[in-house]
């Protein structure tokens, strides 16, 4: 009997915008649904993309999971259009391949 070969879990990657000094949620507002509008869109286009605001006590980030980390997406220019509205000061990491566990 031949093993059922399982399908290939798609790569995913993560990057960071950093925000120093930490920031309030009440500014997030706008950014929050971007984040939601950019997950919904990639959700509608079978493709990976989520991203999550995380507070901490020394910085801010929003970390971004997506399946295509090269493409320049447009929630990209939004979110730092945004934070440089806000004039909060970022940076932005480079990807990094993550590890995501499988929904069996």
């Amino acid at each position: 009997m031949i093993p059922k070969q399982r399908p290939r879990a798609p790569k995913s990657w993560a990057y960071a915008y950093q925000l120093d000094p930490p920031q309030p949620e009440p500014r997030f507002a706008k950014l929050k649904i971007l984040l939601r509008r950019a997950r919904l869109a990639a959700q509608r286009d079978g493709r990976l993309w989520t991203g999550q605001i995380v507070m901490e006590a020394h910085i801010t980030h929003i970390l971004i999971v997506t399946d295509a980390p090269d493409e320049v997406r447009a929630v990209d220019r939004a979110i730092d259009a945004e934070l440089k509205r806000l004039k909060m000061g970022f940076a932005v990491t480079g990807p990094a391949r993550v590890s995501l566990p499988r929904g069996d």
